[in-house]
């Protein structure tokens, strides 16, 4: 079988690591010799500056880094899985390249090369030979390196607890506190220091917003550690209710735990990759803003929201806003800053004796199906949302909210 060295861009050696060796086996055309020979990664460099000039710029944006990548139109899709493995500890198994197709339509494939790729911008770079123009793409890879598979949250102290909201909800401040908030000094820089990367095109629809722990699912690393089956950390109807909704909303998660773990969780749980819905985007806990509410002893209470200011104010508010946005959650106090496009489900916890009959994401995508076809979802009152699914109210019968 015949194979061939994976050009390593210069970008692509870490000075502070001891320079390995990488064996290559070659074999020559119309003959049956096989030789083996050892090369170094500076000889690596080489065979990619003179015999092969590298055409294409590959940036991958992982978390909060670009990844640039050098390659050659004939390599593939495998060997920048390759590269990305050696730069990140990424297996290829679990990267998750997401903003790349062929130019002739169909899925990208391992075998589909560099050069078939569709290409959205071009552009001369610095170190372009003078002799043509460096192809740039872009992508979002998303995955997690092996050692950091299975972190227990309880092992990282960055990760914020998720708490059961039960008897635990807040009177969060009235009218003028969240305009105050809103308007803000605080508020508007961070909105402007904050990125959204989008992993699927808006098409646009009206928006819902998820909670991931205790409302999508529960997750444990232990389960997946022992070998247990990923679907089994889903809260019933997960799927159905993503699927069923897909058609009607565009779908954002948007989770209460750092970037790395929140990547785990929506690769091994197949989030991404599943036929049946699209998400447009992921925010991490780094998206959310801090605030003071008050807890209903009186006491002040410091905690973080997810303030939809954000996501309106970035993809446009001729777009998104209060009249078509819903926010479905387990923690009520998350809905602090934009209480009328709160819509709050019950915690799920796999452990408890109803988690096996719980139906609530079920008889929720029946509610939220009903309010797609609401003009101003402003007009609703969400609290009263199982009414509406028992058939003892109109969902369109109720008063404009009070906030």
């Amino acid at each position: 079988m015949s194979s061939f060295t994976v050009p390593i861009a210069a970008d692509m050696i870490d000075p502070s690591q001891p320079t390995p060796s990488t064996t290559s086996t070659t074999s020559t055309t119309n003959t049956n010799t096989t030789s083996t020979s050892t090369t170094s990664p500076s000889q690596s460099q080489s065979y990619v500056d003179s015999e092969i000039t590298p055409t294409h710029t590959l940036i991958a944006k992982w978390s909060k880094q670009r990844l640039s990548f050098s390659m050659t139109g004939t390599m593939t899709i495998y060997n920048l899985k390759t590269l990305i493995t050696g730069r990140t500890n990424i297996l290829q198994h679990r990267q998750k390249l997401i903003g790349l197709s062929p130019s002739q339509g169909g899925q990208v494939t391992d075998e589909t090369k560099v050069e078939e790729l569709k290409v959205k911008k071009r552009k001369k770079t610095d170190d372009t030979p003078s002799t043509g123009s460096t192809t740039v793409l872009e992508f979002i890879l998303m995955g997690t390196p092996e050692s950091d598979i299975f972190i227990d949250p309880s092992d990282c102290p960055d990760l914020p607890d998720v708490v059961d909201d039960f008897g635990f909800d807040f009177n969060a401040g009235g009218e003028e506190w969240v305009r105050q908030i809103t308007n803000s000094t605080n508020l508007q820089k961070y909105i402007k220091s904050t990125e959204i990367f989008m992993i699927n095109p808006l098409r646009p629809k009206p928006l819902l917003v998820l909670d991931l722990d205790h409302t999508l699912l529960d997750f444990s690393r232990k389960t997946l550690e022992n070998g247990g089956e990923p679907g089994s950390l889903k809260r019933p109807y997960m799927d159905f209710f993503l699927t069923s909704l897909y058609p009607y909303y565009d779908l954002c998660i948007w989770s209460q735990t750092s970037w790395r773990w929140l990547e785990v969780k929506l690769t091994e749980l197949g989030m991404i990759s599943n036929p049946g819905y699209k998400i447009a985007f992921v925010l991490d806990k780094t998206s959310m803003f801090r605030v003071e509410s008050t807890k209903p002893d009186g006491t002040i209470f410091e905690h973080h929201v997810k303030p939809l200011q954000l996501i309106w104010s970035k993809l446009g508010e001729s777009k998104y806003g209060p009249h078509n946005t819903v926010h479905v959650d387990d923690l009520s106090r998350n809905f602090a800053l934009n209480k009328s496009c709160g819509l709050k489900c019950t915690a799920y916890y796999r452990k408890k004796k109803a988690a096996k009959g719980d139906v609530e994401l079920r008889d929720m995508a029946v509610y939220l199906v009903k309010l797609a076809g609401i003009e101003d979802f402003e007009t609703v009152e969400h609290g009263e949302w199982m009414k509406v699914v028992e058939g003892k109210k109109d969902i369109s019968g109720g008063e404009k909210k009070k906030s």
